[in-house]
């Protein structure tokens, strides 16, 4: 199917499933299926925009509630390209067991500086102050994708604000 699909594209929804047991708040898991979700969002190459300020977007709102995130957004990474600044976040509802996801778009950012590493820069007087004090910034509590995802991202910034000084 992604050979097909060439070029940017994203998926928005419901997926009903999981493919990391951090997204539900028991052990409840249908393994197989998980497993089945997973292998899709690899094959297709997709990756998670993160969402900000919640865990979870599905409860069965019991007295002791099953939490879930079933709703998500995957992209292509060209598509992740176009808009490097997206923001996923929640919105409260009343209405749905469901939250609403918004996703915000700055549209026409091509301009941005991509990111280069360059080998030779392991040798250079500053670099492993660099990467170790962005690395040991805190985060707070997130899932373990998300909490790489953000460590790579202050990283990057922090090497292109450095390789630009030397």
């Amino acid at each position: 199917m992604r050979t097909h699909c060439s070029g940017p594209w994203m998926l928005a929804r419901d997926f009903n499933m999981i493919y990391n047991s951090e997204d539900k708040n028991n052990d409840n898991l249908n393994m197989t299926m998980k497993g089945r979700f997973r292998r899709f969002v690899n094959d297709m190459e997709l990756k998670e925009i993160p969402l900000l300020g919640r865990r979870y977007t599905w409860s069965n709102e019991r007295a002791s509630p099953t939490l879930v995130k079933l709703d998500r957004v995957l992209c292509t990474s060209d598509w992740e390209d176009l808009y490097p600044d997206c923001v996923l976040q929640s919105h409260a509802t009343e209405m749905s067991d469901h939250c609403p996801l918004i996703l915000g778009l700055h549209d026409g950012i091509r301009s941005k500086r991509h990111f280069h590493f360059e080998s030779y820069w392991t040798q250079l007087p500053g670099f492993l102050d660099t990467v170790r004090n962005s690395w040991d910034e805190p985060i707070r509590m997130v899932g373990p994708l998300e909490r790489i995802s953000i460590k790579m991202k202050r990283l990057t910034r922090a090497l292109q604000s450095w390789s630009a000084k030397c």
